[in-house]
């Protein structure tokens, strides 16, 4: 009775700590960097001549091609990010989806007594431990970079703005990396869980004995 007692109890660990929680990311940012900021006329008294006005619609013209040459390349340099995130949101979801498993499978096992599935499960779940924490410190990281990413594009600076995409988009590979790893200990555990227990009790040892003579 007491071995089945701490079995139990073990059995009631795994629920808390199947219910782990994976940081949810914001990848968020801007469409098209901000635009250059445009001629100030200062009024000094003096005449416009048709010519100057030419000129400062010329300059405002060459202002507005640089800013639409930034957005293009900016737009480009995210395409590949996107189509990470896209990766990034299908691995979130399948653990999402995998973890709503695995605690609904460790209510049955425990209900069942099931507790060599369950006590699996448990050392399984230790190394998982790890891989969460990677993956709170990538999310730290890459909440970082877009704060820096954001900066450097209000600062039209296009060289740092360029730096900062491509840091971005190995933060966000690196978090695919992690997301795999704790997927793979997720089916894991749940492979676990799913095990028949092979264990008889002697109880229904001595039943089946009896109702065989």
């Amino acid at each position: 009775m007491r071995k089945s007692s701490k079995l139990l109890a073990c059995a009631l660990v795994a629920s808390s700590i199947v219910s782990f929680s994976l940081p949810v990311f914001a990848d968020t940012t801007q469409s098209s960097p901000p635009p250059t900021s445009q001629i100030q006329n200062s009024s000094t008294g003096t005449t416009t001549t048709p010519a100057d006005k030419a000129a400062a619609r010329k300059q405002k013209l060459q202002n507005e091609i640089l800013h639409l040459q930034n957005a293009e390349q900016f737009q480009q340099n995210l395409a590949p990010i996107h189509q990470l995130q896209a990766q990034d949101k299908q691995l979130r979801d399948q653990i999402k989806t995998l973890r709503q498993t695995i605690r609904a499978q460790v209510k049955t096992d425990r209900q069942a007594k099931n507790y060599s599935a369950l006590l699996a499960a448990l050392n399984d779940m230790i190394p998982t431990q790890d891989d969460i924490a990677n993956a709170q410190e990538a999310a730290q990281t890459a909440k970082a970079d877009w704060t820096q990413l954001s900066t450097d594009n209000k600062a039209n600076n296009s060289s740092a703005v360029t730096a900062d995409l491509s840091k971005i988009q190995t933060d966000i590979q690196n978090r695919i990396n992690v997301y795999q790893k704790i997927l793979a200990d997720l089916q894991k555990i749940n492979g676990d869980l799913n095990t028949s227990s092979s264990t008889t009790t002697p109880a229904s040892s001595s039943s089946a004995t009896s109702s065989t003579t």
